[in-house]
């Protein structure tokens, strides 16, 4: 129950981090698109020779949601990792999105 609660306020705290996008030197967003699917499909494909989908008929009905699970966590963590391995292979650095002020309106001049 410990490991539970630790997880969950490690993933508390990380979704509170600022929102990070790919930057390049160079790269208009366009090309930066192409790259981060291009990179997504690679790791799918790595993901998906590496963790292929298995049935476990003798773990149903109580230990096969459980290893479902499981196994999906896993490959959704390695396919994350395997895109952020490309795209900095590609030269691409993750920086933080800069917030949006409004427009000051003519009413308040």
């Amino acid at each position: 129950m410990r490991k539970v609660l630790t997880v969950m306020l490690a993933l508390s705290v990380a979704a509170c981090g600022p929102a990070l996008r790919w930057e390049k030197s160079g790269a208009d967003e366009k090309a930066t698109a192409d790259d981060l699917v291009g990179c997504r499909r690679a790791a799918q494909d790595e993901v998906a020779r590496e963790f292929p989908f298995y049935y476990y008929p003798w773990t149903y009905p109580i230990g096969r949601p459980v290893f479902w699970h499981r196994s999906e966590l896993d490959r959704s963590y390695s396919e994350d990792r395997l895109t952020s391995f490309c795209m900095r292979n590609k030269g691409y650095a993750q920086v933080p999105v800069a917030p949006q002020t409004p427009a000051a309106s003519p009413e308040s001049k």
